[in-house]
C-alpha cells in the first residue's frame, strides 16, 4: 500500500490477486511476489520512473535503469528501503545517480543469494510484462504508440532474461548436501529422549522434538506440511498420513499459518513412526487442555499449535549445543531423505524412470516437474566421484616397503 495514503497500490494488488492468488498459489509464493514488487516500486520511486506515462509514449525501462534494478535486487530488503528513503528527498536524473549508487553498493558487503535475486527479477519481469499487456489492450490498433510499445516490450523482456542470475551452474560447492551415514547416526544419538546429550529440558519437548526429526527424516516433508498435519490426518490402521493444502485455514489460530507448498498426497509411515506418533498423542498431547481446542498434531508447551518460529528453534538449539553437527534444518532432512531413497532404489534395482515418478509422488511434485531430476543428477554425480576414486586408487603404483 501507499503509506502516505493507506490505499493499496492498484496494479500490484490486481496483478497478485489475478495471477497468483486466483491460481491458488501458496501463500509463501505470494509473499515472495509481493516482496519483489515492493523492491520494484521502491526502485521506481527512487529513480522517479512513472511506467504508466512512459507506456503511453511507447517507452518502458532504459538499459541503464535495468542494470541499476538488477543491482538493487541483489540487496537485502532493508537496504533497498534505506536507499529509497535516502534518495526520497533528492531530485536528480538517473544517469547522474548511477555512479553514486554503484559507489554506495561497493561499501555494502551484504547481498542476497543469486537464487533470491533471480526470483525477484523474474517476478518483476512478469509484472512489467503484465503491465505492458494491460496497457496494449487499452490502446487502439491505430494508436501511434502501440507499435513502438510492442517493440520496446520485446527488447526489455529479453534484457530482463539476459540479466537473471541463476545462482547455479558451474559453482556447485555451495549446493545443499545430505547428512552422511555417520552424521545421521550422530543425530539419532543426540535426539534420543534418554540421551544425556539431548539439549532440551522437559519430557514433552524431548519426545516431540525427536518425533519431529523422525517425521522429517522418514517422510522428507516440508516444515509447513508437518505443522499442518492434524490428528485425523494420521490413519493408524493403514499406517499412512494425508498431507493436505490448507491455505487460509479458519481453524488455524496461528498468526503466520504454515502451508503446504506441494500437492496433496497420502504417504505411508513406518510401524515405528506410527507407534511413536500414537504414543505422543495419547501420553503427551492429551496432557494439555488447550490441545483439545484445535486439530493439529504437534503442540507447543501449553497445548497451542506449534508455530514456525517454535519449529525453527529446534535448529537453533541443536546448532548452539552441538556445533559438531552440520546446521540441521527441515530442508536438509528433506535432502537426506532423498539421499537415503536413492540408495534404497539402487539396492532394489528400481528403473530410473519409475524412481523419478515415485520420488515425485512422495515429494508432492507434479509428474512434469523436473525437481526429481535434481536428486537423480546428484546421485549420478556421487556415483561418478566414487567410480573416479576407485579408478585413481587402482592406478596408483603400490609402494613396496622392501624396495626403499
Amino acid at each position: 500500500m501507499d503509506l502516505r495514503t493507506g490505499v493499496p497500490l492498484f496494479d500490484p494488488t490486481v496483478y497478485t490477486m489475478t495471477e497468483f492468488r486466483g491460481r491458488n498459489r501458496a501463500s509463501a509464493t505470494i509473499e515472495q511476489v509481493l516482496r519483489a514488487l515492493k523492491v520494484f516500486v521502491l526502485f521506481c520511486e527512487q529513480y522517479q520512473i512513472n511506467l504508466g506515462e512512459r507506456m503511453q509514449r511507447g517507452q518502458l525501462l532504459e538499459l541503464g535503469e535495468l542494470d541499476a534494478l538488477v543491482q538493487i535486487c541483489r540487496l537485502p530488503l532493508a537496504d533497498v528501503e534505506l536507499h529509497a528513503n535516502a534518495s526520497s528527498t533528492e531530485s536528480r536524473p538517473v544517469t547522474a545517480s548511477l555512479e553514486t549508487y554503484r559507489a554506495r553498493a561497493k561499501k555494502s558487503a551484504r547481498e542476497v543469494a543469486g537464487d533470491s535475486a533471480g526470483i525477484r527479477i523474474r517476478y518483476i519481469r512478469q509484472f512489467v510484462n503484465w503491465l505492458t499487456d494491460k496497457c496494449l489492450l487499452s490502446l487502439s490498433a491505430q494508436h501511434p504508440s502501440r507499435a513502438r510499445l510492442l517493440s520496446t516490450k520485446e527488447i526489455v523482456i529479453s534484457a530482463f532474461d539476459a540479466r537473471v542470475p541463476t545462482g547455479k551452474g558451474r559453482n556447485k560447492s555451495n549446493n545443499r548436501k545430505a547428512l552422511d551415514k555417520d552424521m545421521q547416526d550422530r543425530l539419532w544419538e543426540i535426539i534420543d529422549v534418554n540421551s544425556a546429550e539431548n539439549p532440551w529440558v522437559g519430557r514433552h519437548t524431548r519426545i516431540r522434538n525427536e518425533l519431529i526429526v523422525r517425521w522429517f527424516m522418514g517422510l522428507g516433508i516440508r516444515r509447513g506440511e508437518l505443522l499442518g498435519v492434524t490428528v485425523r490426518n494420521v490413519n493408524f490402521r493403514a499406517n499412512e498420513v494425508f498431507i493436505a493444502r490448507r491455505a487460509d485455514d479458519k481453524g488455524d489460530p496461528r498468526g503466520v499459518q504454515p502451508n503446504a507448498k506441494t500437492l496433496d498426497r497420502f504417504l505411508p509411515i513406518s510401524d515405528d513412526l506410527s507407534r511413536r506418533t500414537r504414543e505422543y498423542i495419547l501420553d503427551e498431547r492429551s496432557r494439555y487442555p488447550a490441545a483439545g481446542r484445535h486439530p493439529f498434531l504437534l503442540v507447543a508447551n501449553g497445548g497451542r499449535p506449534l508455530s514456525l518460529r517454535g519449529l525453527n528453534e529446534i535448529s537453533i538449539v541443536l546448532r548452539e549445543k552441538h556445533p559438531d553437527l552440520p546446521i540441521i534444518f527441515p530442508h536438509l532432512c528433506r535432502h537426506t531423505h532423498n539421499f537415503n531413497f536413492s540408495e534404497i532404489a539402487d539396492e532394489l534395482g528400481i528403473d530410473p524412470e519409475r524412481e523419478k515418478k515415485t520420488r515425485s509422488q512422495i515429494m508432492g511434485w507434479s509428474e512434469t516437474s523436473k525437481s526429481a531430476e535434481t536428486y537423480t543428477r546428484r546421485e549420478i554425480e556421487r556415483k561418478a566421484r566414487d567410480a573416479s576414486l576407485k579408478i585413481r586408487n587402482k592406478m596408483m603404483k603400490p609402494i613396496n616397503d622392501d624396495s626403499k
